[in-house]
């Protein structure tokens, strides 16, 4: 992934209090507020720092491997299947626009093998099928091998490696059977760490007159030295420890051995397997060069749509672009442009500033290596220049027009994204229909949607997000149409969505469920009632507001059904919000909305939050007047209110001080976006001693008076 983390450390008791209080009010610090999830993309078209969600755009943000694949399929392109992705089952929250490294795997390669070459040096009995396969193929190609004896050596062939296996019964005898049993016996060797008694084991059997037999055994020697040189090089943990920690005349060993094998069988049946696993060697011996070299031809030579390519990415970020000195390696090699792109894109990521952030004048001093690439390299310069915030015409220049195109690969759909994010930052009247014009040539796998995101995002900057919405309208995802329903559509748009039967189900439960959160929590209680017949009389309730951002089923029927009261007597919320529209400060059923929301799980709660970036989706101000009232609001204007019944100020006075139980942060105010915005809205202690005191002095004989013990 080739990313770093930054964590601010806490003391400990600190830090489990903060937590405690999170999981109560929600804290937002994520663009999907109360998502169970670790991981949230920022729904926008540009990615400055390493973003979980990648983008079919290569670019500085995205997972190093998820660039590197992508540049795969730009040098060999690919003929694509143009069926759109399924969202990512275990990342609902990306809809269709990005990808984890796993999601895009399985986009590409829906049935990924089972196995791979990596599991070959796997300790123990895992052995894999092929490996299974040919013994037992070579075995069926041995005329002159009895039957039984046949049989015998696929029984001994299973327990190999695995327990205590009796040689000395074997029932095998025949010459060609006991060359098959003494590889056996060296391979049983190999798997059980005993690295000397497989290296004498298989060099017996060089000469075997078995052709299998004979060529298996001159390969294991690879195998047997690799294993051993990474033997000592694992922790307490069962993890690799590093390369400094090998058993380097092991890998001396390893590195002789893929020569005498390619020396004897240059076109054998291990020879692509001897030649890959001289990169092994490489990186255990520390011959970086070697290794720059071999990745970066494989990079110009594997095909991009074979599950390979993905394999290879794979290696590359782990054996090379996660060290610390990954650049200065890449670039001390004169040709090894495909590698240094990548490098370059990580090191365009800003954070606070970095000074490490790639130069104008470094990206100028490597132009020669991208002499074959004149259009990666022209992505780099743009990329550089966007995210050092240079003027956007100058990317404008680097980047010409060509959104027209039937197709793109994905280098080429890349420089279009990055214009058109250009044209977005110079205001370019053109921008829309730049990305009209995207849209044509965009495949739906992961593409289209990105383009729709980029026009989505230009319709509300222009205040046009009804747009969006329009019959026949562009924008088809599902996903960005979610966003902007939750954030900036306004009354009208919502309600023309919930009845929009076109458009899937959550879709429109979404639009219901916002419109009737909107207008209870910004005060437009005369229009609740009219909005609640949008609803269905069977609307479901279930599944809680925890996991709103992923969740298949929309609890609206929580407007319907939901509860009520669990002791401060109160009638159905349609009722209440009656009351309100004719009477907005009636205290009673102020506090009665209050207990809706503390009921039905909405503290903390809410709607999608986009990023601060002007060009995020979502960012901007919503067609809802009146701003939101959260029951801290409603408690603190009760107990303002001298002229309050005094059960109802009570109450207020009760409920002030639960909203800080039991973790001593305000759980009634949210949701929050940061951890100053939380700290801004916590009362000072001695309020919440101050109305605990009046509560237990003036009105001391109702209930929530004799109830209250502490004041948190």
């Amino acid at each position: 992934m080739s990313h770093d983390f930054a964590f601010h450390r806490r003391h400990p008791i600190a830090a489990m209090l903060i937590m405690l209080a999170l999981s109560g009010i929600g804290l937002g610090g994520a663009l999907w507020a109360c998502a169970d999830s670790s991981c949230s993309p920022g729904w926008q078209l540009a990615s400055p720092d390493y973003d979980c969600g990648g983008r079919a755009a290569i670019s500085p943000g995205n997972d190093t491997r998820i660039n590197i694949l992508l540049l795969m399929r730009s040098l060999r392109p690919v003929d694509m299947d143009r069926a759109g992705a399924a969202a990512d089952v275990n990342n609902p929250q990306f809809g269709r626009t990005f990808m984890t490294w796993p999601g895009l795997r399985a986009a590409f390669w829906p049935q990924a093998a089972e196995e791979s070459e990596g599991n070959a040096d796997a300790t123990g009995c895992a052995v894999s099928r092929e490996a299974v396969a040919a013994f037992d193929a070579a075995l069926a190609a041995e005329a002159a091998l009895p039957g039984a004896e046949r049989a015998e050596l696929g029984r001994l062939r299973a327990q190999t490696g695995c327990g205590t296996t009796d040689w000395g019964n074997a029932a095998v005898s025949s010459k060609p059977g006991r060359e098959y049993l003494s590889y056996l016996k060296a391979a049983d060797a190999f798997h059980k760490g005993d690295w000397q008694a497989a290296r004498e084991g298989f060099a017996s059997l060089t000469r075997s007159r078995s052709k299998w037999v004979a060529e298996t055994a001159q390969y294991m020697p690879i195998r047997i030295g690799l294993r051993a040189a990474v033997a000592t090089a694992v922790d307490e943990y069962g993890d690799f420890a590093g390369p400094e920690k090998v058993d380097r005349a092991a890998v001396k060993e390893a590195g002789n051995a893929i020569g005498a094998y390619l020396k004897a069988y240059p076109s054998g049946r291990y020879a692509a397997s001897a030649q890959g696993l001289t990169r092994r060697v490489a990186w255990l011996s520390g011959d970086m060069a070697t290794l720059v070299r071999s990745y970066e031809k494989l990079l110009s030579t594997v095909p991009g749509d074979d599950e390979a390519a993905a394999n290879l990415a794979e290696e590359i970020d782990i054996k090379l672009l996660e060290r610390e000195d990954a650049d200065r390696i890449i670039g001390n090699q004169s040709d090894a442009p495909l590698l240094l792109a990548v490098a370059d894109l990580k090191r365009m990521r800003r954070q606070d500033a970095d000074p490490a952030f790639l130069t104008a004048g470094e990206l100028a001093a490597q132009k020669g290596q991208f002499a074959r690439h004149a259009d990666l390299y022209g992505l780099l310069q743009a990329s550089r220049a966007y995210y050092g915030g240079d003027d956007p015409k100058t990317i404008l220049a680097l980047l010409p027009d060509a959104a027209r195109d039937n197709r793109f690969t994905p280098l080429a759909f890349s420089r279009q994204v990055l214009r058109g994010m250009a044209l977005g930052g110079a205001r370019d009247p053109h921008e829309t229909g730049f990305w009209r014009d995207l849209l044509r040539g965009a495949n739906p796998l992961y593409e289209r949607p990105l383009v729709e995101m980029g026009l989505a995002i230009r319709w509300q900057r222009d205040g046009r997000v009804e747009q969006v919405f329009a019959p026949g309208s562009p924008i088809t995802d599902s996903m960005t149409r979610t966003i902007l329903l939750q954030t900036l559509a306004t009354p009208a748009i919502l309600r023309a969505a919930a009845q929009d039967g076109a458009r899937p189900a959550r879709e429109r439960d979404v639009a219901r469920f916002t419109l009737l959160y909107k207008d209870l929590t910004r005060g437009a209680f005369g229009d609740f009632t009219g909005d609640l017949a949008l609803v269905p009389a069977n609307a479901g309730n279930d599944g809680g507001l925890w996991d709103f951002s992923q969740q298949d089923g929309i609890p609206v029927g929580l407007f319907r059904k939901g509860r009520w009261s669990d002791g401060f007597p109160c009638p159905s919320i349609a009722q209440t919000a009656g009351t309100l529209a004719r009477s907005p400060a009636n205290a009673k059923a102020r506090l009665c909305l209050g207990d809706f929301y503390r009921l039905n799980g909405f503290d903390g709660f809410s709607l999608f939050k986009a990023g601060e970036d002007g060009f995020a989706l979502g960012n901007g101000r919503d067609g809802f007047s009146g701003r939101f009232l959260s029951r801290s609001d409603i408690y603190a204007a009760i107990i303002a209110d001298r002229g309050a019944a005094p059960e109802d100020r009570a109450y207020a006075l009760y409920r002030a001080v639960m909203c800080y139980a039991p973790s001593g942060y305000n759980g009634c105010g949210g949701p929050y976006r940061t951890y100053e915005e939380m700290d801004a809205a916590q009362a000072p202690q001695a309020d919440r001693k101050a109305w605990f005191t009046e509560l237990k002095q003036r009105y001391p004989d109702s209930r929530w008076a004799k109830s209250l013990r502490y004041y948190w």
